[in-house]
């Protein structure tokens, strides 16, 4: 039986590796670059509270959420630094919001006429249109945008941001430099209108590994503060260029305890459909996970997990709370014991890449997937003698 304190299902997070990617990749900026760690999405997978004290702990300056809820759940856990709201707010969510002393991300018209009539200041940040069509104020809407800002006196207006489109998907990169000129065009434009000292920022992930240029006021750090690379491109984009590659560490690793092991003989068959079975007699762990915790049917059949340090292939259909691993090559598994289903075990190791190859998605994607049934625990700090 699992142990009372840790449950059946973990996520065990490196807090160092978390805080150590954020100073090595502060390196890699100039001293006048802010940085923000972004961490919506409950941290990419890896927990708001935990992640954001790391990251604070690394020296990010700032952090970046994508809703109001999130911003609220920082301040209660007692998370004190700058927060930038990436996504799109109501009046009525701003309002809630007003003590806490972060900055909103408004990226159409209809948003900024909204907060335009709350009754207390609000600081904003713009999203300009440059190629995602995704959020954003257009060219053609950049008057009707400033007009709004002077007819009230509670927008403060403190930024200007925008998004790449493609520049983690190729390593050429030629839409991306027209959107880094068009972006320049609106910066200008505030500029003569006079707004000269606003914050700008546009560069990810990738734009900050591959080119100093797109650093501007802030970087907004998202998959590489996790120990993520943003994508194969951008390895390879940041290699032809001749830049050194930077060392993130991953800090996630996802633990299952065996449910039980059952002896299944040959030509039995195993979970729904019988679309498993059994060539010679085998032995079956049964792990306590399914496609309701984030763990995708799609993986049937098409992976691993590691068992003893040793990969054990998934059989039969995942289920919604339960799926099964073959472990007859390992003789030592029995119940109770741990299943990695990503991160290292031994020297055996399952990665968010890997993963997604199975599933023909992105890293992003798995390392979200795991929701509230999982434990979320900082792995112990080592301490110093």
């Amino acid at each position: 039986m699992p142990d009372s304190e840790s449950g059946w299902l973990r996520i065990e997070v490196d807090s160092a590796a978390l805080a150590q990617n954020i100073r090595t990749l502060r390196r890699s900026v100039s001293a006048d670059t802010a940085v923000m760690a972004v961490v919506k999405a409950n941290a990419y997978g890896h927990g708001l509270l935990l992640a954001a004290e790391a990251f604070i702990e690394g020296g990010a300056d700032w952090l970046g959420v994508h809703s109001v809820d999130e911003l609220h759940a920082l301040r209660e856990g007692g998370i004190a630094a700058p927060v930038l709201v990436l996504g799109p707010a109501t009046a009525a969510e701003v309002a809630s919001a007003a003590d806490l002393g972060a900055e909103f991300t408004v990226g159409s018209l209809a948003m900024l006429r909204d907060l335009a009539e709350l009754g207390s200041p609000v600081a904003i940040h713009l999203k300009v249109e440059t190629g995602v069509n995704r959020q954003g104020i257009t060219e053609a809407e950049l008057d009707s945008a400033l007009a709004v800002i002077r007819a009230k006196n509670v927008l403060r207006l403190k930024g200007i941001s925008s998004h790449f489109a493609d520049i983690e998907d190729t390593t050429d990169h030629k839409f991306a430099l027209a959107q880094m000129e068009r972006f320049e065009g609106y910066r200008l434009r505030l500029a003569e209108a006079g707004y000269p000292g606003l914050f700008h920022h546009m560069s990810c992930s990738a734009a900050t590994l591959l080119w100093d240029r797109t650093h501007r006021s802030v970087v907004r750090l998202g998959i590489s503060a996790y120990g993520i690379w943003p994508s194969r491109e951008t390895l390879v984009a940041v290699r032809q260029r001749g830049r050194q590659e930077v060392d993130l560490r991953t800090a996630m690793t996802w633990k299952v305890r065996i449910a039980q092991v059952r002896e299944v003989p040959a030509g039995e068959t195993v979970g729904y459909g019988r679309a498993w079975k059994a060539m010679t007699d085998s032995r079956i762990a049964v792990l306590p996970v399914g496609y309701s915790d984030g763990w995708p049917r799609a993986l049937g059949g098409r992976c691993h997990v590691l068992v003893d340090g040793k990969r054990a292939p998934l059989v039969g259909r995942i289920c919604m709370n339960l799926c099964m691993v073959d472990v007859t090559h390992i003789p030592a598994a029995e119940a109770g014991h741990d299943a990695v289903l990503l991160g290292r075990q031994g020297d055996e190791e399952i990665t968010a890449e890997m993963l997604a190859g199975h599933l023909g998605t992105i890293a992003y994607e798995v390392v979200t997937l795991p929701g509230s049934t999982w434990q979320r625990i900082p792995l112990p700090r080592e301490t110093e003698d």
